[in-house]
């Protein structure tokens, strides 16, 4: 089933839960972002879980060493999910993998910054995590890449599939229409007049492809 994630790349706690006031009903997914992690630490995560027991808490470290130390430390935390990069080493991917298994939480593989998509793909795919990520990273967004096109590359990909990076109110039926399983929204869902109303209508477009 097609999944709703926003991802909370904000400065601080405060900050995440008064944007969650607005919007956690109409997401299946709190990703908190890697500003937040790196700002707040795995305390983050612990009063993030506690206010939303029900939602999966994504905690979007991006592991790229240290695989079963660091995935630890957010499991341990009450995180649900968490990133690896598929630039990472293999032995740190199915280290992060096996980790997961051990506290029956998932995996996201995001492929930010990797150039051959659809073969290393099915390299990662092959270990079984939960998602694989295309990701336009922020620092490329300007470029005019899209996800919903980059998500083509991985056709062949027979597990779940996310993406993330720049993707708005506008581009987000496309994005429903694709072979997108999770949709991960940032700032096209907070950064707007009124995110309540930028929620729902993601929610409702949404349901109309579940």
């Amino acid at each position: 089933m097609k999944k709703l994630q926003v991802a909370l790349d904000v400065a601080n706690t405060a900050k995440a839960e008064e944007i969650l006031e607005q919007i956690a009903e109409y997401v299946d997914i709190i990703e908190l972002g890697t500003p937040l992690m790196i700002a707040e630490g795995v305390r983050v995560i612990k009063a993030i879980k506690t206010r939303y027991p029900e939602k999966t808490v994504f905690a979007d470290i991006k592991i790229m060493d240290g695989g079963a130390i660091m995935a630890k430390e957010v499991f341990e935390a009450g995180a649900d999910m968490v990133s690896v990069l598929a630039a990472a080493n293999d032995a740190t991917i199915k280290d992060v993998i096996e980790t997961a298994k051990e506290y029956k939480g998932q995996v996201l593989v995001d492929m930010c910054a990797i150039q051959e998509l659809a073969q290393r793909a099915k390299v990662v795919e092959a270990w079984k995590p939960d998602y694989i990520c295309v990701h336009v990273g922020y620092d490329v967004q300007n470029t005019g890449a899209d996800p919903v096109e980059e998500i083509k590359k991985l056709k062949e990909v027979k597990i779940s599939k996310a993406a993330a990076g720049g993707i708005k109110l506008g581009s987000f039926e496309a994005a429903c229409q694709s072979d997108i399983d999770d949709i991960i929204v940032g700032g096209g869902l907070y950064n707007v007049e009124n995110p309540r109303d930028t929620a729902m209508q993601m929610y409702n477009l949404l349901n109309e492809y579940r």
